[in-house]
């Protein structure tokens, strides 16, 4: 997972006359891996030399300068298509928080949210934890024995996390998210997408018109 670890500037190369924009070549102390980018002066700021930036070991954003792209891309998050807007919104806090170092926690109960917000649309007489009512599902034939029994060897999906004194760890946490985005899949995303397909409007989009 991404830490928090400043990048080396190791190169540059002005990419007009006058210096205004610069590509920076940049080297990770920690893995070694190269990436690069484009930098912009600062209007009316006056930026630090190049020379002076690969020099200061400060952030180049308080150097006068400002990052226009910058490669690789950091992956963005990973939402599964088709899911009800509520749903959605507390999934993306979730995946906002996973890359974090640190935001575990936050992270694990955004994605025990967004399960039991999608779990209460799918049966809205259901109630208590995760566990026992995606079984239920799986008894009334709306879920895969296999996905009910996934969820019991999921941290946070089956057992109570309230009462969890031990923090969630990163591997915990990889596995929830896996089986979250499985979970919404399967509920979500493919029969959504049969539903488009036959030109027929999803289910939350005819509740919410």
């Amino acid at each position: 997972m991404t830490e928090h670890v400043a990048l080396r500037v190791v190169s540059f190369d002005n990419l007009d006359p006058v210096g205004l924009y610069s590509v920076i070549y940049l080297r990770c102390p920690k893995c070694s891996y190269p990436s690069c980018g484009v930098m912009s002066e600062k209007h009316g700021s006056g930026g630090a030399a190049p020379t002076t930036v690969m020099q200061s070991p400060g952030d180049v954003l308080n150097m006068g300068w400002a990052i226009e792209k910058f490669w690789p891309e950091p992956p963005g998050p990973l939402i599964p298509e088709l899911l009800p807007p509520d749903v959605e919104r507390v999934y993306l806090q979730a995946e906002r928080n996973f890359p974090i170092k640190g935001n575990e926690e936050a992270a694990g109960t955004m994605y025990r949210k967004a399960l039991d917000i999608a779990l209460k649309k799918i049966d809205p007489s259901l109630s208590g934890m995760l566990g026992p009512r995606i079984k239920k599902l799986a008894e009334a034939g709306m879920l895969t024995t296999d996905i009910a029994e996934w969820a019991g060897t999921v941290r946070d999906v089956g057992n109570d996390a309230a009462h969890e004194e031990e923090p969630i760890t990163r591997e915990e946490l990889i596995q929830l998210r896996s089986f979250s985005e499985m979970l919404l899949r399967y509920l979500f995303s493919l029969p959504g997408a049969v539903k488009k397909r036959r030109g027929e409007r999803l289910d939350w989009e005819t509740e919410s018109s």
